[in-house]
């Protein structure tokens, strides 16, 4: 029956894709919900509006839910971004207890089971832009359908935001898994964010890896010709550091040398 196809596709779900999908009388849905499977310890409810299917033999009670699917599901249009983007496609250096997802809506942050979620307002030169050119993809994920950045636009956005992937040593650690990095899609994305600091950023960073990523003097000539004319900071909040004149960055001596790199065994 519809209900049990609908549970069976959606190991998380929101009240609103559950009536959307079973769409027969309102009231009828939702009493069957509770009636038949909240009561019965086969579906468990997260927090108002969102629910869990309990797979069969585990107690309600102690159940918890995959905290990706949560992120995924706290709001219609959420996409999972940074530090999570990155765990999701298996290139985090730590586990973190804190996921991000943006949405044009964002609330406050809240928290799930000792996870910490926090939205993130999508930016607003991307909102007029289909999909697939904002750098978002639709994956399964543990059998459900979420979103997620791509691999490049997640890269970029934690040189924007590198306090959300958890500080420049965990953001190189995770991009340095990276197989390969599409820079035709790197530019695309630099362009429609149109910020002169992230050139500057992303031209630094990828000098600092021509080898690992096989990059060519004439990307980093085209990342040169948009850096700003002043002097700019590699790290958001003004770190103090040395100035790498080539990028007019000044960058933590920590990052230029890749410090952590001496304690890895």
């Amino acid at each position: 029956n519809s209900y049990k196809n609908f549970l069976n596709e959606h190991p998380v779900f929101t009240l609103d894709e559950y009536i959307k999908e079973i769409s027969r009388n309102k009231s009828t849905a939702y009493n069957n919900l509770m009636k038949s499977y909240i009561s019965k310890g086969k579906v468990k409810s997260i927090k108002r509006g969102l629910y869990a299917v309990v797979p069969s033999g585990s107690n309600s009670d102690s159940f918890k839910a995959d905290e990706i699917l949560i992120a995924s599901r706290l709001a219609d249009d959420a996409v999972l971004a940074f530090h999570s983007a990155l765990e999701v496609m298996g290139y985090n250096h730590n586990v973190f207890y804190r996921h991000y997802y943006y949405t044009d809506n964002p609330k406050r942050k809240i928290k799930i089971n000792n996870f910490e979620y926090v939205s993130v307002k999508t930016p607003i030169k991307l909102k007029n832009i289909s999909c697939s050119n904002q750098g978002i993809e639709s994956i399964e994920y543990n059998n459900l359908k979420i979103m997620r950045t791509n691999r490049e636009r997640t890269f970029v956005d934690c040189l924007n935001k590198p306090d959300y992937v958890g500080g420049m040593e965990e953001l190189y650690r995770s991009i340095e898994k990276y197989p390969y990095l599409d820079f035709e899609r790197v530019l695309k994305y630099l362009d429609l964010f149109d910020s002169k600091v992230l050139y500057a950023r992303v031209g630094f960073f990828l000098g600092q890896h021509k080898k690992k990523f096989f990059v060519e003097d004439n990307l980093l000539d085209e990342l040169k010709a948009k850096i700003p004319s002043s002097v700019v900071y590699f790290t958001p909040g003004r770190k103090k550091g040395q100035l790498v004149k080539k990028w007019n960055l000044i960058v933590p001596e920590k990052v230029k040398e890749k410090e952590w790199e001496e304690f890895q065994e």
